[in-house]
């Protein structure tokens, strides 16, 4: 299956994110408009302390108005490659380096109308560096063990869905052995 694009508008081009609005047509010939928000991609990684536990971040998450607890992430840079992302977003928001880097693949979560794609990443806490977060960033670090994580994603009490992809992947891989 295949749409054709016929016209592109640029609606917004932010630090964070692009947007256009495309006139497509469809194989049937049937016309449409698709709304399509473009994201460089990002980067989330569960690190695991030496004493089994994860180290997790409390932060507002303006869109939605509230706090999420979740693993560590951030946005890739322009002209970043996902492994330089995940070693920079792990020292600036957990403080430590990561070691024993295992790729657990990548997540899509808004394949609707988003092309973010975010690479899911598990390693264990290196050197401590200390943390040195974005001027615009407030967090605080959690640390929890694998069961007391599923625990609250059971209960409802973790929605962010980068976590919960990333936590089934860690399971199905037998990392939190």
């Amino acid at each position: 299956m295949k749409e054709t694009r016929t016209n592109r508008k640029e609606i917004y081009d932010g630090k964070v994110i692009h947007v256009v609005l495309d006139d497509v047509v469809l194989e049937d010939g049937t016309e449409s408009k698709r709304e399509v928000v473009y994201h460089n991609g990002g980067v989330c990684i569960a690190l695991r302390d030496d004493d089994g536990k994860y180290f997790m971040v409390r932060q507002f998450r303006y869109a939605i108005g509230r706090e999420m607890l979740e693993f560590c992430a951030g946005k890739i840079e322009k002209g970043e490659e996902p492994l330089e992302a995940i070693y920079r977003e792990c020292e600036e928001e957990l403080g430590y380096k990561a070691v024993d880097l295992v790729s657990l693949g990548e997540v899509i979560p808004t394949c609707g109308y988003c092309s973010e794609v975010i690479h899911l990443y598990h390693a264990r806490k290196g050197e401590k560096v200390g943390q040195h977060f974005d001027e615009d960033e407030d967090l605080s670090l959690k640390k929890y063990s694998f069961e007391e994580i599923r625990q609250m994603i059971g209960e409802g009490k973790i929605n962010d869905s980068k976590t919960i992809a990333l936590m089934y992947r860690i399971e199905q891989k037998g990392l939190h052995v």
